[in-house]
């Protein structure tokens, strides 16, 4: 799902709705294919960072609040949970860790 709070029209409205609805995707995969790690909205766009191929840069230009848009998403549709698990985050304060239902 795409939040459409700067109102964009036409073209670009569906291209983020596509972007949005994928992004949404490949954050479920992560966890379908690495929940017995456990995820944080960090730990996921830095897997993806890191995986990706040195051609491309969608992940490296991602801020984390998209990322947390889709942990959003994911739980709101009854696919992922938070944990009472804490660990530190890349900021200094603790975040919850994420599982699939």
């Amino acid at each position: 799902m795409f939040y459409n709070t700067n109102e964009e029209k036409g073209t670009a409205l569906n291209e983020s709705r596509k972007k949005a609805k994928t992004q949404d995707e490949l954050v479920l995969e992560y966890f379908k294919n690495y929940d017995n790690l456990g995820a944080t909205p960090e730990r996921v766009l830095r897997h993806f960072k890191i995986m990706e191929t040195l051609s491309e840069s969608k992940w490296h230009n991602t801020p984390i609040t998209s990322v947390r848009r889709s942990f959003s998403n994911l739980k709101n549709k009854g696919l992922i949970k938070k944990t009472e698990v804490l660990i530190e985050g890349d900021f200094g304060k603790n975040i919850h860790v994420w599982k699939l239902v």
